[in-house]
């Protein structure tokens, strides 16, 4: 397979060039491209470039609305709603994003709920910025049902991934927790199924909630939830805040993410900021310089999020290897 290697900016252009070809206004396509730019540059190639073609054709099939015109209410003074108008999630998210912030830093914490929205790629993205805010930030985003309660026959959740990401107290950012109700995310499993090859076990229930290792069976069932009722506890959770509290659609009435059938799924997204300042002024720096070392002390273990960092300072220097297949099926459109 033929590849090249692209930097941020590159990466960004390609992806803004194609969304605006496809409708997107220049806004709300640069709010994408940077966080597809940013998936790439940290190693989630799943939510990266790869994905541009399904935004663009979600947005001339009409599951995205490519006028959509979001609207930002405060609503309590540590309180922020938007509306997303069946448009991309990361334009929502941005267009309340520094009143998140600011309410925060005056009132100590803050939450703010996006509705009638979308997928919003890797969510740890969005979270990793309200750390780089000097605020702890904790995500949750709804998706598509696809894990059935345990000893049910019936998806009602979606992979439903939660994030925290912790300031350093120095400006920096110390980690970042991302991860799904399920063991894996459904793209695996898809890709598994176009490859014609098994899934392990443990990955996957088939429609009548039996394990399975045929992946076809697989995209007809269930993903299974990571810890069993824990990881359904996890997602439900995350489905109670992204769309119940956030006035979303849930998970087992929204249309896929995937394909062009059932206009927008209008999920939905839930952030808090709390800030350092206000709670641990005197000790949060120190605690989290403490608890951090004494992990990182540990020969063979990690911080949650090291990885991707580790990938995105490389790639920094390096470029990210990008298949010129896929470049130039993005840059047809």
């Amino acid at each position: 397979m033929s590849t090249t290697f692209l930097n941020r900016e590159d990466i960004e252009q390609i992806a803004i060039k194609a969304l605006m070809s496809s409708g997107a206004s220049e806004a709300a396509a640069s709010a994408l491209a940077k966080g597809v730019a940013a998936a790439e540059m940290d190693g989630i190639a799943s939510h990266g470039l790869v994905y541009v073609p399904i935004y663009c054709e979600h947005l001339t099939c009409g599951k995205v609305n490519p006028n959509a015109q979001v609207v930002v209410n405060q609503t309590a003074p540590s309180a922020i709603v938007v509306d997303a108008d069946s448009g991309f999630a990361h334009p929502a998210i941005d267009a309340g994003f520094d009143l998140l912030i600011k309410s925060a830093k005056k009132n100590g914490c803050a939450a703010m709920s996006v509705r009638n929205s979308y997928n919003c790629g890797v969510l740890g993205f969005h979270s990793e910025r309200i750390a780089q805010a000097g605020m702890t930030g904790l995500g949750f985003t709804n998706a598509p049902a696809s894990i059935m309660p345990v000893g049910g026959d019936t998806s009602v959740i979606g992979t439903n991934p939660f994030s925290v990401a912790v300031p350093d107290g120095k400006g920096g950012v110390a980690f970042v927790i991302d991860q799904s109700a399920s063991v894996v995310a459904k793209s695996e499993i898809k890709m598994h199924a176009q490859a014609g090859k098994p899934i392990p076990e443990g990955w996957a229930y088939d429609a009548n909630g039996n394990p399975t290792t045929d992946a076809d069976a697989a995209m007809k069932g269930s993903m299974a939830p990571v810890g069993g009722y824990k990881g359904f506890g996890a997602g439900l959770m995350v489905e109670v805040f992204a769309a119940v509290m956030a006035g979303a659609t849930l998970g087992k009435d929204a249309s896929p993410f995937a394909g062009t059938a059932g206009g927008p799924p209008r999920t939905g997204q839930f952030f808090f900021a709390a800030s350092p300042d206000v709670f641990s002024p005197d000790v949060f720096g120190d605690r989290v310089q403490s608890l951090t070392e004494s992990i990182e002390v540990q020969a063979g273990a990690h911080l949650p999020g090291s990885g991707r960092f580790a990938k995105r300072a490389k790639h920094e220097q390096s470029g990210v290897e990008v298949s010129i297949a896929l470049l130039e099926k993005i840059q047809a459109i």
